[in-house]
């Protein structure tokens, strides 16, 4: 009974990824539906399996009070932080086949 709720829980939490709606939203359609959200490549490779794109997204991330639940006087913040996000798209015959996200965070001070 436990390895059945286990294994219900980890498929949950697998199809709710970021990773798995990108795949969900993206994987079919053509180069465009995703140039038109995050602009032009900052790489492209060419290979014989498809051709590889890189696109790259930075917000700066503003910092903000921690919620602690109850009266301090010396709130928590969140110091201020600049995130990267890169896409790696594969692309055969103009058709996005994969995408994969990974994130960056680095601090400003």
């Amino acid at each position: 009974m436990r390895a059945l709720l286990f294994i219900v829980a980890l498929v949950i939490l697998v199809s709710c990824s970021s990773q798995r709606n990108l795949q969900k939203t993206y994987v079919g359609k053509p180069l465009s539906s995703l140039e038109s959200e995050l602009g032009k490549p900052q790489t492209v490779f060419n290979k014989e399996s498809g051709d590889i794109y890189i696109f790259q997204k930075i917000e700066m991330l503003e910092s903000t009070e921690i919620s602690q639940h109850k009266l301090a006087l010396d709130p928590m913040v969140t110091p201020k932080v600049k995130k990267t996000s890169r896409y790696t798209v594969t692309v055969v015959d103009g058709t996005i086949k994969n995408v994969e996200l990974e994130e960056q965070y680095e601090r400003n001070n």
